[in-house]
This record gives C-alpha cells, sequence and structure tokens, in this order.
C-alpha cells in the first residue's frame, strides 16, 4: 500500500538500476580522471578559447608544467594556490596541475585595481603560498608583495612587455621551465587518494555576498558521476559544450570541468552578449546558460542561420518563465533546429546538482528531475517529508556536497544538518515532488510575502511569470518590500513602450487576469534594463536597495 511520502513509496525512482541509485565515489582527483577517462584519445580537441584550439595531449602537457613549476618553487601538496582568473584555457590547466600534485585551488574573480579591498579579504581568507594572475600590472603585483605575508610566489600567465621586472615570467610558455619531476611521477601524485579540500569556489551572491565553498576530490569527482547517471543524453552524440559561466563559481566549474573530464570539447565563452557569435560560430551540441543567454541567443544568432547542431540549450540559474521558452523553441523551429529547451535548478554547493531534463518531455512550470545518486527530501517548517505534490523545503545528502562554508562555522552549522546519521544540506528553496519525478519549484527562501489580505504566502516568481505573460513587458524582476508585507516590480518595456500613468494602468489591468487582488506588486518601476550578473541572474540584492 502506497504511503504516499517519496522516501518510503519511491515512485518517482522506479525503473532506475541500484548501481545509480548508489554509484561508488571514489577520490579521484581532477586530472587523474581526465587522464584515465581519455586514455587514447589525447589527440582529440579538448579546449577551444580565445580564438585558440588546445588538444587533450597539449592540455596534459601544460598541466604536468604548471605542476612541475610549483614544485620546483617550493609549493608542496596542502599549500594554498589563489588564482585570479577569467574564462580561460590557462585556468584550466593551472587549476589541473595544481590538483594534480595535491595543491589547493580557490578560485577567485579578475581584480578591480580601483578597489582592491576585495581581493585583499581573499588574500586574508585563504593565506596562500603562491597566487596565480593573468596581469602583469604594476599595481597588483606589488600590492600582493606589500600586503599578503604568506604570498612566496606570484606567477605572471599574460605578462605585459615589461614582465622581465617581475620576480617569475609566463607560467605556460616553456619560458626557464626545466621540470624536477618526470610527468610519469607527476601523475602518479594525482592518483593520490587524499580527499581534503582541494577547490574553493563560490556561491553567486545573488542575494548576498559571495561565499566560499571549499570541495573535496570526491565532490567534485561525484558530480561527474551524477551528471553522466542522471543525464538521459547518450554522451557519445556530444561534439561540444559551451560554458559561459566564470568559472570562479560552481554553477561555472561544474560543466567545464566535466565535460573536460569526461572528453567533450568545452568552448569557453565571456559573459558580453556579443560573445553569443562565439556559440553560433563553434557549433556546440551543448550550451550551459541561463534565461538571459537565450533571449541573447535569439537576438544575435542571424536570422537566416542554420542551427541544426544544437541538441540541448540548458537554462540554469533563474526561473525560466514559459513565454520565454515557448520563444526559443519557436525560434530554434524557424531555423531548422530540434533542440530542447532545459530549465534546470542547481545548488553551487552541491557543485551544482540539482535537476536536470534533457531527453524527458517538458512539463510547464517544472524545473524537470533530481539528479540521480544524491538523496532529496522535501520538509515541512518541523523537518518532517511532505507527501508527493505537497510544498516544502528541500534538503540533499550527496558526496557532492561542499564541506561547509568556508571561515563560517556559524552558517555551515545553521544550513548543514544531521539526519539518520548523514549529512544534509538545507537549500533554501520550496518545491515540490510528483510521482512522476517531475520538480515543481515554488521560490526561494525569503521570496515570499503576505499581505493583511492574503490567505496563503505569495513567492516572487509566481508573479514574475505573470507579468511575463503580458505583450508589452520584455523583462521584469519582483522583490519583497522590507516589511515582507508585499511587493515591487520592476519592468522593461519592449521596443518603443513608454513608460507612462498610462502604461501602468494597463499593465495592471491586463495583469488583474493572471493575479488575485493580494497578489498585485504593491508599485511598478520602470528601467531601461535589468541589472544583471556575470552570471546572467538578476541582481535582486541590487534592486533591494532602489
Amino acid at each position: 500500500m502506497k504511503t504516499g511520502y517519496p522516501s518510503i513509496d519511491k515512485t518517482h525512482l522506479q525503473g532506475i538500476p541500484e548501481e545509480k541509485l548508489h554509484p561508488e565515489i571514489l577520490p579521484a582527483s581532477m586530472f587523474a580522471t581526465f587522464l584515465k577517462i581519455n586514455e587514447g584519445h589525447l589527440d582529440e580537441v579538448a579546449v577551444e578559447a580565445d580564438g585558440e584550439v588546445y588538444t587533450k595531449q597539449t592540455l596534459k602537457d601544460d598541466a604536468v608544467k604548471f605542476a612541475g613549476l610549483l614544485l620546483k618553487k617550493g609549493i608542496k601538496a596542502g599549500d594554498k594556490l589563489v588564482v585570479v582568473v577569467p574564462n580561460s584555457y590557462e585556468g584550466i590547466a593551472a587549476i589541473f596541475g595544481a590538483n594534480a600534485i595535491g595543491v589547493p585551488v580557490a578560485i577567485t574573480h579578475a581584480v578591480d585595481e580601483a578597489d582592491l579591498s576585495p581581493f585583499y579579504e581573499e588574500l586574508d581568507l585563504h593565506r596562500p603560498k603562491a597566487v596565480l594572475l593573468y596581469s602583469g600590472s604594476t599595481t597588483l603585483v606589488d600590492a600582493i608583495k606589500e600586503y599578503a605575508e604568506s604570498v612566496e610566489l606570484v606567477l605572471i600567465v599574460k605578462p605585459d612587455e615589461n614582465a622581465s621586472r617581475y620576480e617569475f615570467r609566463a607560467v605556460l610558455d616553456g619560458t626557464e621551465i626545466s621540470l624536477p619531476e618526470t610527468s610519469a611521477e607527476i601523475e602518479k601524485h594525482s592518483l593520490s587518494e587524499k580527499d581534503e579540500a582541494m577547490l574553493y569556489l563560490k556561491t553567486s551572491g545573488s542575494s548576498s555576498k559571495p561565499k566560499t565553498l571549499p570541495f573535496s576530490n570526491r565532490a567534485i569527482f561525484a558530480s561527474l558521476i551524477y551528471a553522466v547517471n542522471s543525464s538521459g543524453t547518450d554522451t557519445r552524440t556530444v561534439n561540444k559544450v559551451i560554458c559561459r559561466a566564470p568559472f570562479c563559481h560552481g554553477y561555472g566549474f561544474m560543466p567545464m570541468s566535466i565535460n573536460v573530464m569526461g572528453g567533450s570539447i568545452v568552448v569557453l565563452a565571456g559573459s558580453a552578449p556579443e560573445d553569443i557569435a562565439v556559440c553560433y560560430n563553434s557549433k556546440p551540441s551543448f550550451i550551459y546558460g541561463s534565461p538571459l543567454t537565450l533571449r541573447q541567443f535569439i537576438e544575435y544568432v542571424p536570422k537566416d542561420a542554420d542551427i541544426s547542431w544544437l541538441k540541448i540549450f540548458y537554462c540554469a540559474g533563474a526561473a525560466l518563465h514559459e513565454r520565454d521558452y515557448e520563444d526559443g523553441m519557436k525560434f530554434f523551429k524557424e531555423h531548422g533546429c530540434q533542440a530542447e529547451i532545459c530549465n534546470n535548478y542547481g545548488i553551487s554547493e552541491g557543485m551544482c546538482i540539482g535537476t536536470i531534463n534533457d531527453r524527458v518531455a517538458h512539463v510547464s512550470g517544472t524545473a524537470g528531475r533530481f539528479y540521480i545518486g544524491p538523496e532529496w527530501l522535501i520538509v515541512d517548517e518541523d523537518g518532517n517529508e511532505v507527501k508527493y505534490g505537497e510544498i516544502g523545503e528541500a534538503i540533499v545528502s550527496s558526496a557532492s556536497l561542499c564541506q561547509g562554508y568556508f571561515g563560517d562555522e556559524e552558517l555551515t552549522k545553521k544550513c548543514f544538518i544531521k539526519r539518520d546519521g548523514k549529512t544534509f544540506f538545507k537549500t533554501g528553496d520550496f518545491m515540490s515532488l510528483d510521482e512522476s519525478g517531475y520538480v515543481h519549484f515554488v521560490g526561494r527562501e525569503r521570496r515570499f510575502f503576505m499581505n493583511e489580505n492574503a490567505f496563503d504566502k505569495v513567492n516572487c516568481e509566481t508573479v514574475e511569470e505573470a507579468i511575463s505573460k503580458l505583450d508589452i513587458v520584455d523583462q521584469n524582476a519582483v522583490v519583497v518590500t522590507p516589511d515582507e508585507t508585499g511587493a515591487r516590480a520592476f519592468i522593461v518595456l519592449k521596443g518603443d513602450i513608454v513608460p507612462s500613468e498610462a502604461t501602468e494602468e494597463e499593465l495592471k489591468k491586463n495583469l488583474a487576469t493572471f493575479l488575485k487582488d493580494y497578489q498585485m506588486p504593491q508599485e511598478f518601476i520602470f528601467l531601461d534594463e535589468l541589472p544583471i550578473m556575470a552570471s546572467g541572474k538578476v541582481n535582486y540584492k541590487l534592486l533591494e536597495t532602489m
């Protein structure tokens, strides 16, 4: 007899083999995994970036070269390396090389020389022994030497013409590098089964200041296993994947690293709208992006283009409204493309494991199905599991989870809880699960409001979805008022439509078709464009201050 509880009935898991539900997860390093999976295929292309093409053999050689340089300069297993990196091939080689010899890597954004305080905070937090830069700036190098007592080595990948003034020169161009160890010995290092924190990434910072997440080799390897087991796509049909998000964040690093390790060609694209041309010119099988990326793809791809090569367009990191989905599918059909648009949900704390929905039917209002392998529960305010179809907070236990919030024990204790002898992460995200396995995403923590006339909580995503249906609206974002009794809607109108009192009245009148009175925003604010972060997400934190 069915109980209605997912953890007992497991209706949504029927037909999934036991080895996928409970896969063996080993603490294999990124570099060792890359070598093992790509054994015998090192002549194939691994990365396309900045107009250059790099083979798997080149990536292996450059990673070994970087590892050898670190060892030569006295950096050893356990010493920390801070990489100040944009999306670039050198970043992958450096991360893999450091990982091969057990050097933990903390990846941070490119530094704004006009305000060095965030970078100083990174140095204080990690106390690295080495820093890798992508600029030969005298200001930046001198600042590191003066401020960071722990730093003994500054490496510059792309020095300027005065590079000889600095203590160390280019890393990956062969300059004065004689390896103290052979490639085979470094590869042996990479097979170590130590499972300490090896990689430090960030949350997106969409709702608060970015937090640093330490991941072990085992967590990184687990994310690869979960992705392979959960995908309905035959990976042998994949020729290229576009990774557009910066990989200092989990949602950028995860698809990049998994596809590099797994053998696909990774195309590293920038964050500017015009960079969508890289996606078109590279003709990838998959594109990893956001709803914003999808809109830019529709805008920037030539109107007469043949995009039949595209198989899946992943939209993650923000809600994909049904109108955006319909517009995207219409655009694909007009361009001879049979691609799917997949609205995924993921958490940075779990190396972006969440939901995946390639090769399953699109169901409006859902974000696909949970990754196979992690244990997901949806619970009420008291921590009790809710039944199929009921709304609660998602919590997850997974080998891909980070080891807490680095430097913030209080927040770690709050969000990482013990349950039945396992560690679960409280996502702060509210959703329901149906018996077919589809996840119905409702909203995020603090993205709810309830006014005095309300009968239930109203989530901002519901209001955004309703506003997106209006013909005069191009984009919108909704935030909760400071007293949490209402909402403010920020609207970008289509084309040449001019904001006015009449426009607002028309908007309210049409919106009343979709929303009840207590769901209606208290205020409508018209903008030329929404503030967007590098991830492609709306900067809700900034909107809350406007």
